[in-house]
């Protein structure tokens, strides 16, 4: 399996999960049935879900690492 199918059969999972996914939160309809409020509204809670953000602490600048390089006022100070 070349790069290229592995990257294709990736995608077509994906597609196929996420609309097996959307059939699941919005349910079956019938032809004259309108689904686009309910996916609307679907579309909204998940985004509201994902869009919080999420804060990443680094433990190692807490334990004093050390820096790379030297910051300004060291140059400063050395010239």
């Amino acid at each position: 399996m070349s790069f290229f199918q592995w990257v294709r059969e990736g995608v077509r999972q994906a597609v196929v999960l996420g609309f097996a996914d959307a059939m699941e939160d919005v349910g079956s309809r019938s032809r004259d049935e309108d689904f686009g409020g309910t996916l609307a509204q679907s579309l909204r809670d998940r985004l509201a879900v994902a869009a919080e953000p999420t804060v990443i602490e680094s433990a190692g600048a807490a334990k004093g690492r050390r820096r790379l390089g030297r910051s300004l006022d060291a140059i400063q100070k050395a010239a």
